[in-house]
């Protein structure tokens, strides 16, 4: 089947992500130490959870947040210290945005929902080149690299994983994309890209 569909990760793949510039903001905000507080949210596995649907909105999530912190971040803080992690690329928008000519483009990216509500303030250029095609994994009660992610992402774009291609920095989410039958690429950079999509026969537009 010919591959009419091209769905994109967000970290490290549309915008670069520094985690220990978030840690070292939310530290400087709370007043914990940066390990204390990778220890409170991710290494419990709050941050897995939330990202694969725990929280029903981002009001709940930031409370718990809060709450597993021990210490009040606003929805504010909250997203100044994501956006300190995050380095938007502009040759991976210029690119895409050329695709964008001959196939379908989507986003899915491991995040929850207040990633979600607050997307269109943290990555303002990917909101407006994805437009309505902007998933995130909370919405779907699972997250990648489970295969049945990427197989619920291409029946909400009425179409089949065959027909779709993924491009994911994580080798775990490439695995788990073609274990549902998608055609994955690991992506390093942009140029890397560009020669991957060669072999496929999409380099016409993406030169």
């Amino acid at each position: 089947m010919n591959i009419t569909t091209l769905i994109f990760d967000f970290d490290g793949v549309m915008s670069g992500y520094h985690a220990p510039s978030r840690l070292d903001a939310l530290a400087s905000m709370t007043g914990l130490g940066s390990s204390e507080v990778f220890q409170r949210i991710w290494e419990t596995g709050f941050e897995d959870e939330a990202e694969a649907g725990r929280f029903d909105d981002g009001e709940s999530y930031l409370a718990a947040f809060s709450e597993q912190l021990g210490r009040p971040v606003s929805r504010e803080q909250w997203i100044k210290a994501r956006a300190t992690a995050m380095e938007h690329w502009p040759g991976m928008h210029e690119l895409v945005g050329r695709l964008s000519a001959g196939y379908r483009i989507a986003l899915l990216t491991n995040n929850g929902p207040l990633t979600q509500s607050a997307f269109a303030e943290l990555a303002p250029q990917t909101a407006d080149l994805f437009g309505r095609d902007i998933y995130f994994s909370w919405q779907f009660g699972t997250k990648k690299p489970d295969p049945l992610i990427f197989e619920a992402i291409a029946n909400r774009l009425q179409t089949s994983p065959e027909a779709c291609l993924f491009i994911d920095d994580k080798p775990r989410n490439v695995a788990g994309a073609s274990k549902s039958g998608m055609t994955a690429l690991h992506f390093a950079d942009a140029a890397t890209l560009r020669h991957d999509l060669s072999r496929l026969d999409i380099a016409d537009l993406a030169s």
